[in-house]
C-alpha cells in the first residue's frame, strides 16, 4: 500500500515538473521565475524523499521477511520502525498535497 502511494505521488510530481517546464517556455517576469525555481527545488526534494522512503520500505520488508523465515515475531524495535515509517509517509502525503495546492495557485496566477 505504501509503495502504491509513493508511486502515485511520484507520478504526480512528474506531472507537476512537466507543467512547470511548459510554463517556463513562455516569457515570465523575474518574480515568477524565482517562484518557478522554488517549485523546481521542491519537486526535486520530493523525488529525494520518495527514494529514501522506498529504501526504508524495502529495508523494513526485508527485516520482516527474515524474521518470518526464522520464526521470530516482530519485536518492539521493528514495530517502532514501522510506526515511524507510517508517520513519515503520512507526512510526505500531507506536504505533497500542500505543495501541489501552492503550485496550482502559482499556475493560476501565471495564466
Amino acid at each position: 500500500m505504501w509503495l502504491r502511494s509513493l508511486d502515485f505521488i511520484q507520478q504526480e510530481n512528474i506531472h507537476l515538473k512537466n507543467s512547470l517546464a511548459d510554463i517556463l517556455k513562455v516569457a515570465l517576469s523575474d518574480g515568477m521565475l524565482e517562484e518557478a525555481e522554488y517549485f523546481q527545488n521542491q519537486f526535486l526534494n520530493k523525488d529525494t524523499v520518495i527514494a529514501l522512503l522506498r529504501r526504508d520500505i524495502a529495508l523494513q520488508s526485508q527485516e520482516l521477511e527474515r524474521k518470518s523465515q526464522v520464526g521470530e515475531d516482530a519485536d518492539k524495535k521493528s514495530i517502532k520502525q514501522q510506526e515511524k515509517l507510517r508517520s513519515d509517509i503520512e507526512k510526505m502525503e500531507k506536504e505533497f498535497s500542500k505543495l501541489k495546492f501552492q503550485f496550482n495557485n502559482y499556475l493560476s496566477a501565471s495564466s
